[in-house]
């Protein structure tokens, strides 16, 4: 289910922590189980390889100092170009690129970590299917240009990298963007979840004018339709899916408001939100063997929206300690002392 932006920034504010936000689905390519050794059931009627999944170092793993993490980029002279100056120099160069980075590893381990928890296994053949459709887009956008590069000539000469690295790295990405939809599923069927119908009022005048018909024996659909404003240009609301989470606003008053009954206004930044819960589902717990077949098909019938993957990433923050102020220190040198 796809959310307005500003719902979107809503459930993001709930869930927002010292770690930098994550402003982009797309994981960053870093190593990952290999898909023999991870989940994923695109294909229930394939054996399940042997393997099991490769383990993760827990997030919250002991950070050494950082004179002894550091290490050379190069030497000028007889002096060192080290990891430290080039952090602290993008830092100062583009700091919201550097946390978008740092936020994308973030992603990366919580999906490493909670697809082992489950016990997800990816099935090879969807992983190359996957990859294959990938280059055909990156291929197409070539045409697009008017390219006469092949894409590994493209890669080896405008990119300038070792095109074998760039692919493996396209298909790293491809295995943490498949593992990260079915763990974000998975963990929205094992937690109570609601679908609810959401108008946003962007004045006062609009709430005002709302409140008045509701009590006035309108229906939610009309007052949406005269005074609201959604995805849905023709209903103006927003058809979401909302997991129970006690840290967020929305879901507290959506899980307090009788299915079929308006709920609201809820204000956020100058705006209100009026609801409908429509229907509400029981979560159940279970391994992916267990919940394998209930995800599949909810993919197949709905991707993963970006309110799940909100919602989600503040989950997996409480379930795993994620710890980046030995980061902060070194390119911020807030709380450093004498370094």
């Amino acid at each position: 289910m796809r959310a307005s932006p500003f719902l979107a920034l809503l459930l993001a504010a709930c869930a927002a922590t010292r770690n930098p936000e994550r402003s982009k689905l797309q994981p960053a390519p870093t190593p990952t189980p290999t898909p023999e050794s991870v989940a994923v059931a695109s294909n229930p009627n394939a054996p399940s390889p042997s393997a099991a999944p490769t383990p993760v170092a827990p997030v919250e793993a002991t950070v050494a100092p950082v004179r002894e993490t550091q290490f050379e980029l190069g030497r000028v002279g007889d002096e060192p170009l080290t990891s430290r100056d080039f952090l602290r120099k993008l830092w100062i160069a583009d700091n919201r690129l550097a946390r978008r980075v740092v936020e994308q590893l973030v992603f990366s381990r919580l999906t490493q970590l909670e697809a082992t928890r489950l016990g997800i296994r990816l099935v090879e053949s969807a992983v190359d299917a996957e990859v294959l459709r990938a280059m055909g887009e990156l291929e197409r956008k070539l045409v697009d240009r008017q390219s006469k590069l092949t894409l590994r000539e493209h890669i080896d000469q405008v990119i300038g990298i070792e095109p074998e690295l760039y692919l493996a790295d396209l298909r790293d990405e491809a295995i943490l963007q498949m593992l990260a939809e079915r763990c974000v599923r998975a963990w929205a069927v094992e937690n109570d979840r609601c679908d609810v119908r959401v108008t946003e009022l962007r004045s006062p005048e609009a709430l005002a004018a709302a409140q008045a018909d509701l009590n006035a024996g309108k229906t939610f659909a009309e007052v949406a339709k005269a005074h609201g404003a959604g995805d849905d240009a023709v209903t103006a609301t927003t058809l979401l899916r909302i997991t129970r989470a006690e840290s967020q606003d929305l879901a507290r008053a959506v899980f307090a408001t009788a299915v079929g009954t308006v709920g609201g206004p809820l204000e956020q930044g100058g705006r209100w939100l009026l609801f409908v819960p429509e229907v509400r589902r029981e979560g159940r717990e279970g391994s992916w063997v267990e919940l394998r077949e209930e995800v599949e098909g909810s993919l197949t019938m709905q991707p993963v929206g970006e309110l799940e993957f909100v919602q989600w990433r503040a989950a997996m923050v409480r379930r795993y300690r994620v710890d980046l102020q030995p980061f902060f220190q070194e390119v911020e040198r807030k709380g450093a002392a004498g370094r």
